[in-house]
């Protein structure tokens, strides 16, 4: 019995030694991979709107002058063209006005004014320097000058005497003088003393359109000769102002001689001087000066005269070149159309 149970043991292990060992578990089965639900982009951020630039606003138009009915007193220093032609301008917006000129000897200055204020004007116009040298004594309504280029001399105006520009706009002189020649970088101008404003004004305008201002402040004739003949080596152009206190007829035509040498560009207010040489005459308007002169009755009329600047300025300003001049610096437009462009720039 116990060999038996030995061998039955054997056999047992034998079976146990026979019996093939399980295989190893393998990798775990992969797992079909999650696919995640898609969503839906965010929506990009819609762009601000850009802001247009705002509209540059139109310059407003000038305020057109109504008929003064009141009676208005218009006193002229003489016959002169220039003074006739505004006198004449300013009919269209005088419903009642008197004329009187002081060149006429047989009515004294003090002898008009008295009579002026026996009519009972409401406002007098004096155009020329005698007329508004008179008026500054003896008016006794409010007084608009007219064609007075020196209206600091004599201290001219006062609370009751305002003026009107005898000049175009400086600016509108410099943008016709850029049509004929866009190169313009250095400018110069030589006046006699008390031009403060008008030197200012020069500054700001050039300033403005890229040309540098050289000035300077004489004395006498003979001392604008040699300032001029100092700055015409350091400016391609010369405004020549009206300035009678620093010119001669002798100095005149020496500095637009000598401007003429050094090809040295020369802007005047007088049509005769073309003639001598100078590149374009910048001329006021007489309509135009008689619109601002309305305009200014209206507001001592409306008794609004406190509000009125001293010097009201033009708006408007008629070119007119030298075609000699322009050809002479290579500037002449072909077939004239440069010329033809500029007869009136406002």
């Amino acid at each position: 019995m116990r060999s038996s149970f030995v061998l039955f043991l054997l056999v047992l292990s034998g079976c146990t030694l026979f019996i093939p060992p399980e295989p190893p578990p393998g990798p775990p089965p992969e797992l079909p991979p999650v696919i995640e639900p898609e969503t839906a982009p965010e929506p990009a951020p819609e762009p601000e709107p850009v802001a247009e630039p705002a509209p540059v606003p139109e310059p407003e138009p000038d305020p057109e002058p109504q008929n003064i009915e009141p009676l208005v007193a218009v006193v002229l220093s003489d016959r002169t063209p220039a003074y006739v032609e505004v006198a004449q301008a300013l009919d269209q917006y005088l419903d009642n006005h008197d004329t009187y000129d002081l060149s006429d000897r047989s009515l004294p200055p003090k002898d008009a004014f008295r009579a002026i204020a026996q009519s009972n004007a409401s406002a007098i116009v004096a155009i020329g320097l005698p007329a508004a040298r008179a008026a500054r004594r003896f008016a006794t309504v409010p007084v608009v000058v007219g064609q007075v280029f020196n209206l600091h001399e004599s201290e001219l105006l006062s609370d009751d005497v305002k003026a009107v520009a005898v000049l175009p706009p400086i600016g509108l002189q410099l943008d016709a003088w850029h049509e004929l020649d866009p190169s313009i970088r250095n400018v110069g101008a030589i006046l006699g003393p008390g031009h403060e404003r008008l030197i200012e004004e020069a500054e700001e305008a050039m300033a403005a359109r890229g040309i540098k201002f050289h000035h300077a402040i004489a004395q006498s004739d003979r001392e604008t000769l040699y300032l001029f003949n100092r700055l015409v080596r350091d400016i391609d152009g010369f405004i020549l102002f009206p300035d009678n206190r620093i010119l001669s007829r002798t100095v005149l035509t020496e500095m637009m001689s000598y401007a003429l040498r050094h090809r040295v560009q020369v802007a005047v207010f007088n049509e005769p001087l073309l003639e001598f040489g100078a590149l374009f005459n910048a001329a006021t308007i007489e309509d135009d000066i008689a619109a601002r002169i309305a305009l200014v009755l209206e507001q001592a009329i409306e008794g609004d005269w406190q509000s009125v600047p001293p010097v009201t300025p033009l708006s408007k300003i008629e070119v007119q070149p030298n075609p000699l001049v322009l050809q002479r610096l290579g500037l002449a437009a072909p077939s004239g159309e440069l010329t033809d462009g500029l007869a009136e720039v406002q």
